[in-house]
């Protein structure tokens, strides 16, 4: 777990440095970009994110499974990796002609004063989808390698930069709207580009058309484990991004709705930031003990790995919640409704996070058919939850849905691996973490406010943030280092102690 706990705090640590140009974007768009362009980029993105997780047809899955079970084949290794990066381009080639030859219906699916902006950007999409393509399958591969962290300053870090100079070119006027679309889909370029050079630094990397190179026996196994975490997912990634596809549909006002939502996913998302920087070396550890047959090892993984989590996710989400008045003090007026949407999709995504690495172990097991019959029914059900709430209830009612599905969806897959497998993810540490949170989050909550919200409210709204931030973080560490719910936390700190330095 050592290598695990280092690579996951680098990757900690680049993530938090992209949530903070995260954050950087999204106050120069709400200020200088307007609501239903700010909606139709978010949108956009949403729509080739969603295209390229589902033309990967799971492949990203077995890359990352079966380049361990290859070590030691260079050749197989690579004939793994030219089919792994070479048939989605195949897939999206003929995709991309049915999205041409389906463009009225698909311009006539948006509200009518939306449509000009979808059809001004349309070139684009397919190119965009490709990016996310090759960005999840080398970000896969590299996390296989224990390369997490540089491949995640690749993806958090230098393509933020780039975008956050190209918002500031705008806001100046220097250059325009589409060069604003058209240069963040270029952007991508430098991250893809840089995780490619990055892989091919590492052992037997490469490319092979020479045919025989596996047994149909071993094709046939891969096609198999391919195609059903393929279905798995992309039903689970239709629950997770159905919310933002269908949004701007259903709802009256549109992508200005869609850009109000994107604020509060995009919090949502910082919440998510430890269970990004944990996951990626978890899983790759994870996997080789699966392939080892070393139950063991797995259970302790998982277990562990699930309280790791959490801690820093709690600590997060504390953060975030005493926060949201500083957020709405440096955005412009009419995106209010981002705090209540927040609130409701935390719920779902507490309980998401708490339930640990639950899709990772039912990928890599023979159980992985059953995540897949699970999330069909429930990716159905979301779908006529947002059919349903959206129209009335707007930005809520996509939240509400969406939290309700997740946390059903979530609670029934802890419940199946508990039975099946005898993992769990909740231990006496979850119930210690919470009873650290609750003072830290009194604590934080209740910290007066020293500074006024309508002069230099950028400044004020800053330094509130820090002050409120440090005394949720100095309490919990108290806490934490009292209750020890973390053998983990506990190792590293005195490494730390010893050595110096965080890693």
């Amino acid at each position: 777990m050592g290598i695990v706990f280092r690579q996951s705090a680098k990757n900690a640590i680049v993530s938090a440095a992209g949530a903070v140009l995260g954050a950087i974007v999204i106050l120069l768009s709400t200020n200088y970009i307007q609501k239903r362009e700010y909606g139709f980029i978010g949108t956009f993105t949403t729509y080739a994110v969603a295209g390229g997780q589902l033309l990967i047809i799971g492949l990203n899955s077995t890359i990352g499974f079966y380049v361990h079970k290859y070590a030691d084949e260079p050749l197989k290794k690579k004939k793994l990796i030219t089919w792994s990066l070479g048939l989605p381009t195949i897939i999206l080639t003929i995709t991309t002609i049915l999205y041409y030859l389906l463009q009225p219906w698909i311009i006539s699916l948006l509200q009518p004063e939306d449509r000009s902006l979808q059809l001004r950007y349309y070139n684009w999409l397919p190119f965009y989808t490709l990016m996310f393509i090759y960005l999840a399958l080398l970000e896969q591969y590299l996390s296989s390698q224990l390369k997490v962290a540089a491949a995640a300053f690749m993806r958090e870090v230098a393509f933020r930069l780039g975008y956050v100079a190209l918002i500031l070119l705008y806001a100046f006027g220097v250059v325009g709207m589409d060069t604003l679309v058209t240069g963040n889909v270029l952007l991508y370029l430098l991250p893809v580009g840089a995780m490619f050079l990055l892989a091919r630094s590492t052992k037997d990397f490469g490319f092979t058309l020479k045919s025989g190179t596996f047994s149909q026996e071993e094709v046939k196994e891969m096609a198999h484990f391919t195609w059903y975490h393929f279905l798995m997912a992309s039903s689970i990634l239709l629950i997770n991004y159905m919310d933002q596809l269908l949004l701007p549909l259903y709802d009256k006002s549109g992508l200005v709705s869609a850009g109000i939502y994107r604020n509060a996913v995009f919090l949502i998302s910082l919440l998510q930031v430890p269970y990004r920087a944990l996951v990626p070396a978890s899983y790759a550890v994870l996997a080789k003990a699966f392939a080892e047959n070393d139950t063991v090892k797995a259970k302790d993984l998982f277990s562990r790995s699930s309280v790791n989590i959490f801690i820093a996710t709690t600590f997060v989400a504390a953060v975030l919640c005493c926060n949201l008045q500083n957020v709405l003090n440096v955005i412009p007026a009419g995106y209010d409704a981002i705090t209540g949407a927040f609130l409701i999709l935390l719920a779902g995504n507490l309980v998401n996070i708490a339930t640990g690495m639950n899709d990772q172990v039912l990928s890599i097991t023979n159980y992985y058919k059953f995540n897949f019959y699970l999330s069909l029914v429930l990716m159905v059900s979301l779908y006529f939850l947002l059919r349903f709430l959206v129209p009335v209830y707007g930005v809520y009612g996509a939240a509400i849905a969406t939290s309700v599905t997740m946390i059903v969806f979530n609670l029934i897959k802890t419940f199946f691996i508990w039975r099946k497998l005898d993992m769990l993810p909740f231990s006496k540490g979850t119930l210690v973490i919470l009873v650290a949170a609750v003072p830290a989050l009194a604590a934080g909550y209740f910290f007066p406010h020293f500074f006024s919200e309508v002069r230099h409210k950028y400044v004020h709204a800053l330094i509130d943030a820090c002050l409120r931030s440090g005394v949720i973080l100095v309490v919990y560490l108290l806490m934490l280092l009292w209750l020890k719910p973390s053998a983990d936390l506990e190792e590293y700190i005195a490494q730390i102690r010893k050595n110096k330095r965080l890693f």
